[in-house]
């Protein structure tokens, strides 16, 4: 299938195949919320809702392939949702935590 597409003003006709139209859009990281990087379990978690965290802080523990991983915060911030308990299987891209 050919699809006509723009890089800088200028047009191209180019061959795609089905895969590349099927894939799911790129969408612009939400910086206020922290995703799980591969599915898992939720070992320990070390915050609540309205903790104010600095960077660095452990926030929660998360079991992936037999290795326990910590999750520690990215940034300073506020707590907004916590979206696990512990024992929680999770997928990948799940949203474990939002920031204010």
């Amino acid at each position: 299938m050919f699809r006509t597409m723009v890089i800088e003003d200028t047009k191209y006709k180019t061959l795609t195949t089905r895969k590349n139209e099927m894939r799911t859009k790129w969408e612009a990281p939400k910086l206020k919320e922290l995703k799980s990087f591969i599915p898992g379990t939720i070992i320990k978690v070390a915050v609540k809702e309205g903790d104010k965290v600095e960077s660095g802080d452990l926030l929660m523990i998360f079991e992936a392939m037999k290795m326990q991983n910590k999750v520690l915060c990215p940034f300073p911030g506020v707590i907004k949702a916590i979206n696990v308990k512990e024992g929680e299987r999770i997928p990948k891209g799940f949203v474990i935590a939002e920031y204010e």
